[in-house]
């Protein structure tokens, strides 16, 4: 059958969505880039917050809409989304034909065969070792996700991950290793971007201790230029992390690290170790070592029960940590974590007003620190992507100090029908393109 992908949610959820592709493809069917051309259509979604849940339903809504011009159009759900909700999705939405969760993807060719509001599975998660086969529908062109480890044994008050994805379920070091190799060899990867829900904590369960330092000296030694980490948590092992950054140029000197907030109180509350002043030393630490790093971080606003003197103490906490970029979230009520059942809850006009007030203090703080690469020349991957912006052609490019489609990019005015066509340029850093861009000029070699 003609089958169409739509993909929603974080990279973890891409990499799942290649997984789907890459089983429904060897089995026979076909992948077709238009949903007007398919036969089956299928949305793997995100389920972790109000805003992506939302994004998942209007998704879906306006897939079924498309069965009233061809009722035979079959529309299946994957991911987050339906393992969390599953019965809700049933009654609402019932031109759902199938379902699959998280826990056993290869039951999609079930549900590509037959209507069935019986494929979820409510057993174990199935872990599948890597078979040689994934399909590239949603990397970039130079850049590949690689997941290393499944679920979380972390507790966060706010977060349903570890009820959705389950305990961590760290990958074999030669597993990761034989999917490093079949992204070089097999689709010319040049960054390699490691991802998991807890990327600091991988090993634990499998090895009996954090294991990310082991399975980096063995992907060093691979022909990637950049080896890309995402979604540490703030413990002891990001020391180690900068140690090893430091003696090799591989390892992109990027440290994304969601601290979530910095009010003692609060990160109490949320069930997270570490205070300001822990944060900020360690910090101080990354930078000793890595003079130049880019630490990108990530803060829920109105966390309940968080008052105007947790929110001031997190806004000088930014001025003081100086991050290159921060995201900023409105806490999301998520029912069936310990933060649901929390009183004291901080109305939304309040939540909108502190966002604005620390986006305001973060904007001109990430104009500063990206004011300083102006002048330097930068190696810089090439995204394959051209777009016209202010009457110019840009080439878009990132540094090692941008991670894809989460922060800004660095643009090169280039000549109409030059696009540039090599994995890797060095960029003459000319201005800051607010608030996240800069622009550029590619240097010949």
């Amino acid at each position: 059958m003609r089958v169409y992908f739509d993909a929603l949610g974080c990279p973890k959820a891409l990499v799942d969505a290649e997984k789907i592709a890459s089983i429904v493809q060897n089995n026979d069917h076909e992948i077709v880039l238009s949903p007007g051309e398919a036969e089956v259509i299928i949305v793997n979604t995100c389920g972790f917050i109000d805003t992506a849940k939302q994004e998942s339903i209007n998704s879906i809504l306006e897939y079924t809409e498309m069965k009233k011009d061809t009722p035979d159009l079959k529309i299946i759900v994957s991911g987050c989304l339906t393992e969390r909700y599953r019965n809700e999705l049933t009654k609402s939405i019932p031109e759902i034909d199938s379902m699959i969760g998280v826990r056993d993807i290869g039951k999609i060719l079930d549900a590509i065969a037959r209507k069935s509001e019986d494929i979820l599975d409510n057993g174990e998660y199935r872990e599948y070792e890597f078979d040689g086969a994934r399909t590239a529908l949603f990397s970039g062109s130079h850049f590949a996700y690689l997941k290393i480890s499944e679920g979380c044994a972390r507790q966060c008050a706010f977060c349903a991950i570890p009820s959705i994805r389950g305990p961590l379920r760290s990958r074999s070091i030669d597993d990761i290793l034989n999917e490093a190799k079949f992204l070089r060899e097999e689709w010319d990867v040049r960054e390699l971007i490691l991802v998991s829900e807890d990327t600091s904590a991988y090993g634990q369960d499998r090895y009996g201790k954090q294991s990310i330092i082991d399975l980096l000296e063995k992907l060093i030694v691979m022909d990637f230029d950049w080896i890309r980490l995402l979604y540490l948590f703030p413990d002891g092992i990001v020391d180690e992390i900068s140690e090893l950054m430091s003696r090799s140029d591989k390892i992109c000197r990027y440290f994304d690290m969601p601290l979530q907030h910095a009010s003692a109180r609060i990160l109490r509350a949320m069930n997270r170790s570490g205070d300001a002043g822990t944060y900020l030393s360690m910090i101080e630490r990354i930078r000793a070592k890595i003079p130049d790093a880019a630490i990108r971080s990530a803060f829920i606003v109105g966390f309940p029960e968080e008052d105007e003197n947790d929110h001031a103490a997190l806004a000088e906490f930014l001025k003081q940590a100086r991050f290159d970029r921060v995201g900023f979230f409105e806490y999301s009520d998520e029912e069936g974590t310990p933060a649901y059942e929390m009183k004291g809850k901080v109305p939304a006009k309040v939540v909108r007003r502190r966002i604005e007030e620390l986006s305001r203090i973060q904007e001109d703080i990430s104009a500063e620190r990206l004011g300083k690469r102006v002048g330097m020349t930068l190696k810089c991957i090439n995204d394959g992507m051209v777009m016209e912006q202010g009457g110019k052609l840009n080439a878009v490019f990132r540094s090692q100090y941008e991670a894809p489609e989460i922060d800004g990019s660095v643009n090169a005015v280039i000549d109409y029908g030059d696009a540039p066509d090599k994995p890797f340029y060095q960029v003459l850093i000319k201005k800051v393109l607010p608030p996240h861009d800069l622009e550029g000029e590619i240097i010949e070699p």
